[in-house]
């Protein structure tokens, strides 16, 4: 079996980003419109465009004979520090996706460290993320606990 290596995301890969999110949201929720496909690529890909260049949001893919196995992202969010993050910094760690073939050989857990890693080098001090039941004991054995306070939502539907 070839080995799988791991590479962070540049503007390049803005399309494999997008791609690939966009198999994970459909994989959890199911096919959706083709249009409203169409529409959250395009938003994807302006906030990729920007948030690469300013280190908004770092991402790893993990590719083994040039197919891609995997991608992880971790948006970096500062606010004012607390007693438990002095730092403010906040790296919420999103879309990570094993591609099926690709799952039970570490491709989540080698991308989680990698984020983590790389975050480090931005003073990111504290991580959070919102687990699929699959993904829960990958986070688990790398330190992630649950937080007890509950988190309340609002949807506001843009003006159409």
């Amino acid at each position: 079996m070839k080995a799988i290596t791991y590479h962070k995301a540049t503007l390049s890969d803005i399309e494999t980003l997008v791609e690939y999110r966009i198999r994970f949201a459909t994989e959890l929720i199911g096919e959706q419109d083709p249009e409203a496909v169409t529409a959250l690529k395009k938003q994807m890909t302006g906030y990729f465009l920007t948030a690469i260049p300013e280190n908004k949001c770092i991402s790893f893919i993990g590719t083994c004979d040039g197919t891609v196995a995997g991608m992880g992202s971790l948006q970096v969010r500062e606010q004012p520090g607390n007693f438990k993050n002095p730092s403010g910094k906040w790296g919420y760690i999103m879309s990570m996706y094993t591609v099926p073939e690709f799952r039970r050989r570490g491709v989540c857990q080698a991308i989680l460290n990698e984020l983590v890693a790389d975050a480090a080098n931005y003073g990111i001090t504290a991580f959070e993320l919102h687990a699929t039941p699959a993904g829960e004991l990958v986070y688990k054995q790398s330190g992630f606990e649950i937080h007890n306070e509950p988190t309340y939502r609002k949807f506001i539907k843009p003006n159409e």
